[in-house]
């Protein structure tokens, strides 16, 4: 390893270059992290019928990495799915499942990378007029710009 403290050298500026063993190389993308991801997304009065619940959506010059959502109906036994929304289409990240009232269903995903423009969405399906609907979103965001 030569070189490494020789600012004149083109892998000392910016911290932007890694050594793999045998040589130095530029580095990729440095997946970091800048601050968490924890929201709720909620109606408290539904409409009869589908309603849906979107997070927030993502700033230019951020990456978000969801890690878990969690959804209920706290009054009445209902169907769900959770979408990553992608300039207004929906990409399903879940299979429909039923949900018991007061009980939090937990959707097990993978992460999910969402970038500037991007939201999840929750979809609930035959509500009654009044239900309580709750979506908890977990993870972290990054600064990319």
């Amino acid at each position: 390893m030569t070189g490494i403290t020789n600012p004149t050298e083109e892998y000392f500026k910016d911290g932007t270059w890694g050594w793999d063993g045998t040589q130095w190389r530029k580095a990729g993308l440095l997946w970091g992290y800048s601050d968490r991801y924890v929201e709720r997304a909620k109606n408290e009065s539904a409409a009869a019928g589908n309603n849906n619940l979107e997070g927030s959506t993502v700033p230019a010059g951020e990456v978000w990495v969801v890690q878990g959502v969690a959804v209920v109906n706290i009054n009445t036994a209902t169907q769900c799915n959770v979408f990553l929304m992608v300039g207004g289409e929906g990409y399903t990240l879940t299979e429909q499942v039923t949900l018991t009232p007061f009980i939090w269903y937990r959707f097990a995903i993978n992460p999910v990378i969402m970038k500037g423009g991007d939201c999840l969405r929750a979809f609930f399906i035959n509500c009654q007029a009044g239900d309580a609907l709750y979506m908890d979103i977990n993870g972290y965001k990054m600064k990319v710009a």
